[in-house]
């Protein structure tokens, strides 16, 4: 009996040992950041038949956050993930003979459903994390986010 006690107490100490190790993801309002990044890189945009296209400007608000999988002994991973884009890009139709602009629309940047990808990203002790660029690539709708 007095080993079947022992085997329970064991059995119920590893559980909550193994309960302290398991990992769990922590993300607060702190880690919510918003940032604009202007003239971003556009690749692959529909041909048109009669026109040559470009996309020249754009204006792009990044809603995006931070989240980190940490466990007792540590961070596990670093998660980083964009909540929404806003705003708009430039696209110009030129003659396709002449090279002359004939037109010029401002387009909204979630007409399309983007798929993020980030970057690989290196925080360091004293560093700063910052979106430097949008890649948006319209023939696979991925947007790579570069840091």
């Amino acid at each position: 009996m007095k080993n079947n006690i022992m085997k329970d107490i064991k059995s119920i100490i590893n559980e909550e040992i193994a309960l302290l190790s398991e990992s769990f993801i922590h993300t607060d309002d702190n880690f919510i950041f918003k940032q604009v990044i202007t003239n971003s890189y556009f690749s692959n945009y529909d041909t048109s038949k009669d026109y040559d296209l470009n996309i020249t400007e754009s204006n792009i608000l990044v809603n995006w956050r931070i989240k980190f999988w940490v466990n007792n002994f540590g961070i596990e991973n670093f998660i980083i993930e964009v909540d929404t884009i806003e705003g708009q890009y430039l696209l110009e139709e030129y003659d396709k003979i002449s090279d002359e602009l004939v037109n010029s629309t401002a387009k909204n940047i979630n007409d399309i459903k983007w798929n993020f990808v980030n970057s690989d990203v290196s925080l360091t002790t004293g560093g700063a994390l910052y979106i430097s660029s949008l890649d948006f690539d319209f023939e696979t709708n991925t947007c790579t986010v570069k840091f």
